[in-house]
């Protein structure tokens, strides 16, 4: 073809046109194949939705909070922002879930002898005694299974069959396996820190029982009480006395992590010694502390033997009494820490109470709502175009590289 030479529009057409007869067998065989792919492999999609609530949309919680009373909210990861059906979905698109829904669809199987199921399960050429039987099923399962979050808390679960009734089956049960599995995950996690809160109740309890113990055998050792008439005096010195002792303490350590500090800055060279006597020099405020720390060391040592004298002329003079605070102190302690495990266990209970009922089916499948997918007009729409822009394409390729007569 001389490159001077164009090829006008209806030129084009007639090469097409010519081959009308090409362009129409295509569409003939390509809507032969769609209506046999819809009449003999019929796609039925089944959907269902699960609703999860969460702390922002739970009335259950806000009651539940209400009657436990202040300080009952909980700090999760759900009222941080996170969605619940984002993670649930996380939870469910596992093989362990898919395991758990084939074993359920076997037992179906087995109690009702369902055709559509016995169909299915024929599929597989495995015994159903053998071990991986069960995860064979589990990944087809993973392969027709699909999950969607939507708005509002909504979980959507799409099974894809060439079964209608085998669709709906498989999208209730799996709706079904999906409340319990996530409801049974939260409830594991709730039973470990049940099971951990008793066992620390048991030992806190125990505790208590050996304080009262060990005071009644040394009241019943000793047989008579003495009082002391200075009590409210001695008491007061002697917490005095402890209070000086602990503000020393804490002004000692202040002290000593401040001259680490200082001590640091100058060895990374970050202080210069200017060779003046000035408080705001390290050098000088490293000695002045130091200075500090003897002084308040001297002190230290007259509180504590102040406070150490004090209390042994106390017990000598009643010793009874003196073991009896400790008791009450020690005992006040323990069940203080016995309450508040009793208050996270009734807590515990009560959010088990809300994750039992957390998860809810929103709507299930029904044989009249499941259609074949897509619908037949809509197939042989998209066979002819098929077919046409394939005839067009081959037409053209055949036109460009043909041979000269």
């Amino acid at each position: 073809m001389n490159s001077n030479e164009e090829i006008t529009l209806h030129q084009v057409l007639l090469i097409f046109t010519k081959r009308w007869k090409y362009l129409l067998m295509l569409a003939l065989i390509f809507a032969l194949a769609a209506l046999v792919k819809h009449k003999y492999f019929p796609t039925y999609p089944g959907t269902g939705k699960l609703i999860i609530k969460d702390v922002r949309n739970s009335q259950l919680q806000l009651v539940l909070s209400s009657v436990a009373g202040p300080g009952t909210e909980t700090t999760s990861s759900e009222v941080k922002g996170e969605d619940v059906v984002d993670r649930a979905e996380i939870v469910l698109d596992t093989h362990e879930y898919y395991v758990a829904l084939a074993q359920r669809l076997l037992q179906i199987k087995k109690e009702t002898g369902n055709i559509a199921l016995t169909n299915f399960f024929k599929k597989f050429e495995d015994n159903e005694s053998n071990p991986e039987y069960v995860h064979n099923v589990a990944n087809v399962l993973s392969g027709i299974i699909t999950f969607n979050s939507a708005k509002g808390g909504v979980l959507v679960i799409n099974v894809k069959t060439n079964n209608r009734e085998l669709s709906v089956l498989v999208v209730n049960e799996a709706l079904k396996e999906a409340q319990k599995n996530i409801i049974d995950r939260e409830l594991e996690d709730l039973d470990r820190a049940e099971n951990y809160f008793n066992a620390e109740l048991e030992s806190v309890r125990g505790r208590l029982d050996g304080i009262e113990n060990s005071t009644v055998k040394k009241l019943q050792k000793n047989q008579i009480l003495s009082v002391d008439v200075e009590k409210g005096d001695s008491s007061k010195y002697i917490s005095e006395l402890k209070k000086n002792i602990n503000d020393t303490s804490i002004a000692i350590s202040n002290n000593t992590s401040r001259m680490n500090s200082l001590n640091e800055k100058i060895k990374n060279g970050g202080a210069r010694d200017l060779g003046v006597i000035s408080k705001f020099n390290e050098s000088s405020q490293v000695k002045m502390l130091e200075d500090q720390n003897k002084d308040l060391e001297i002190e230290l040592k007259t509180y504590k033997s102040y406070l150490r004298s004090y209390e042994n002329q106390k017990t000598g003079l009643v010793p009874m009494q003196y073991e009896i605070q400790k008791m009450n102190a020690n005992h006040d302690f323990e069940y203080k820490i016995f309450a508040s495990l009793n208050d996270s266990l009734a807590r515990i209970g009560l959010q088990k109470t809300y994750v039992k009922n957390k998860v809810d089916i929103l709507e299930q499948e029904r044989v009249s709502r499941v259609k074949s997918s897509p619908s037949l007009a809509i197939m042989m729409l998209i066979s002819l175009m098929l077919s046409q822009v394939i005839g067009m394409f081959s037409i053209y390729v055949y036109e460009l590289f043909k041979p000269n007569a």
